[in-house]
């Protein structure tokens, strides 16, 4: 679908997110808040932008300084690595380079392939194909979403005033790539702009294949290598500086092992040890929280502390979760199968098939133009539409407040509200690593608005272990229920996944409460609020509610139909299926 995409417009978007969305700020040292404030700021608003863009949703992670390369961003596994804006960049300036970057490594995933082998490619040439690889990725999103180049071409500023090095003539050709109005006087930067676009607008790609990028990339550092320029391959970062370091587009050496995130700020310090290990240090978050009584958001009201769970010796603890779990296999087989069965498919367009649906009229023009210019190129005209399964990455908060201590269902051992969700989270784990969906699960209490507790029992990206098993069992019935707080820590956990459905599952009594907060109406009006947030980037919200005097509560709060009452472990596949439904 081709779409014009009006800056101002997806600016005014989100000015208003940032007014109704929660956005969370991390509290570290002095220097890492002042090197990450803005981007924490605004990662929201730009992982909705995305999403609305190509829904697709990168992590966006913090790049310090003082490590090797943390001027430049890079894409990994792990997420887009981000550093600070340059340096004297206003607000706005600094939002537009985050959005800029954001968009850049957005495009490279949406069009860009890891096809590229260093092995045997010269480092001019590895650079060269990088720039080309660049200028590909922004030339086909902005022949689907125009307005983007508004946002690239301006940070493009070389002239020939900058010089004529290598480096200097690189950023001169890449202006050129992406700015059909700059006129190059040097031949080399004329050269390749008139073998990357087959017309003087800029509109058609004479190279789409990387075999050929990789000739035309060969071809201008034999020129370079004629003109005798040097270049220190080492040294070497691509620019301007919003774009990647580019080894996302590269294939990896056999047992080559992925890439690490570097460490970005405190929350980094959050390393999984053996299971026995002393938990690192809680790392803050501030949010804001909605006040009914004066209609507006209160800026940086609560505070969340993530921790660890404390693990102690539950070996028997674990042992009796794992009988349960066996005696819970059945209920575990039922909750699969109805999870398989209500796997929301989405209708996927293929591009430049070589036979589907119907023909792509920019690649069959593109294709013939090539044919023309005497390109071999193979004809991947037609677009083929199919229908695919849809990620799927779940949140589960866990209410372990005191009131979680209160007996529950029909637990034959007497079990609590406490233990019933600790079930649930098994049950889910095994089911979604069965129908491949991704799981985090999360305890949550609080005492007051500035001790709000987010207990980490399993990340996302964290198999289910004995030491996740162990965090889960030791949790513990505590303190109060701030769900507002820990609804919108969850929502930005989960606006990092990268899925196409993301879900805050919510266990809970049902109402809010907490220590600092009389009025009855006050912490259930945040929820709701912090609930349709969530939905706003995408995130949806389910409640199973484990009593019944807390239906009227969580009516208000969840939307119609998103909230069920839980009689226990047991019902969770017909409960969870109805809500799903």
């Amino acid at each position: 679908m081709n779409a014009v995409v009006d800056l101002d417009l997806r600016a005014d978007l989100q000015a208003g997110m940032d007014s109704s969305v929660a956005t969370a700020r991390p509290i570290t040292d002095s220097e890492s808040t002042e090197q990450s404030g803005q981007l924490d700021a605004l990662r929201l608003p730009i992982g909705a932008w995305l999403r609305l863009l190509w829904n697709v949703t990168p992590p966006l992670l913090h790049l310090p300084a003082g490590i090797e390369g943390g001027q430049t961003p890079f894409l990994a596994e792990s997420g887009l690595h981000l550093p600070s804006p340059p340096a004297g960049a206003s607000t706005a300036d600094a939002r537009r380079w985050y959005s800029a970057a954001a968009a850049h490594a957005a495009a490279h995933i949406v069009f860009s392939r890891r096809v590229f082998v260093r092995e045997g490619t010269a480092p001019i040439t590895q650079a060269l194909l990088g720039l080309l690889e660049d200028a590909r990725a922004e030339a086909l999103a902005c022949r689907e979403l125009p307005g983007l180049r508004r946002l690239w071409a301006p940070l493009h500023t070389a002239t020939p005033k900058d010089g004529d090095d290598f480096e200097t003539l690189m950023l001169r050709l890449a202006r050129g790539l992406v700015d059909p109005g700059y006129d190059d006087p040097h031949p080399w930067v004329r050269k390749g702009r008139a073998r990357f676009y087959l017309d003087d607008g800029g509109e058609v790609l004479a190279q789409s294949q990387p075999d050929a990028l990789r000739a035309m990339a060969s071809a201008l550092g034999n020129d370079i290598g004629q003109m005798r320029m040097g270049f220190n391959a080492r040294m070497y970062r691509p620019g301007p500086s919003y774009r990647d370091d580019n080894r996302w587009l590269w294939q990896r050496h056999a047992g080559e092992q992925p890439e690490q995130s570097q460490p970005v700020s405190a929350a980094a310090r959050l390393q999984e040890g053996p299971a026995d290990a002393t938990p690192p240090a809680p790392v803050q978050w501030r949010y804001p929280e909605w006040d009914r009584r004066i209609g507006k958001l209160r800026t940086d009201w609560c505070v969340v502390h993530e921790r660890h769970p404390q693990v102690g010796e539950s070996v028997g603890v674990h042992a009796s979760a794992v009988a349960t779990l066996e005696h819970d296999a059945p209920v575990q087989r039922a909750l699969t199968l109805m999870l398989q069965k209500s796997a929301m498919r989405s209708r996927v367009l293929r591009r430049r098939e070589r036979d589907g649906d119907d023909i792509e009229l920019d690649e069959a023009v593109s294709a013939v133009l090539a044919q023309r210019s005497g390109s071999a190129d193979e004809l991947r005209v037609h677009t083929r539409s199919t229908q695919a399964a849809e990620s799927v990455a779940v949140l589960l908060l866990i209410d372990s407040s005191a009131s979680s201590a209160r007996p529950h269902g029909s637990d034959a051992a007497g079990g609590t509200q406490l233990t019933t969700q600790q079930r649930v989270a098994r049950l889910l784990a095994g089911a979604l690593a069965t129908t491949g969906g991704s799981l985090a699960i999360q305890g949550f209490d609080s005492d007051g608005r500035e001790g709000v507790n987010h207990w980490r029992v399993k990340d996302f990206d964290e198999a289910w272990s004995d030491g996740t098993a162990a965090r889960l069992a030791s949790l513990q019935s505590g303190l109060s229920t701030r769900l507002g707080a820990a609804l919108r820590h969850a929502t930005r956990a989960l606006t990092a996944q990268p899925a196409s459905r993301r879900l805050v599952v919510v266990m809970s009594d049902g109402e809010p409460h907490d220590v600092d907060i009389h009025d009855p109406h006050y912490l259930i009006e945040d929820a709701r609020h912090a609930v349709q947030s969530a939905r706003l980037v995408g995130i949806g919200t389910l409640g199973l509610l484990l009593d019944a005097e807390g239906a009227a509560a969580s009516r208000r709060i969840f939307e119609v139909g998103k909230s069920a009452l839980l009689g226990d472990a047991a019902s969770l596949p017909s409960v969870l299926g109805r809500l799903l439904g």
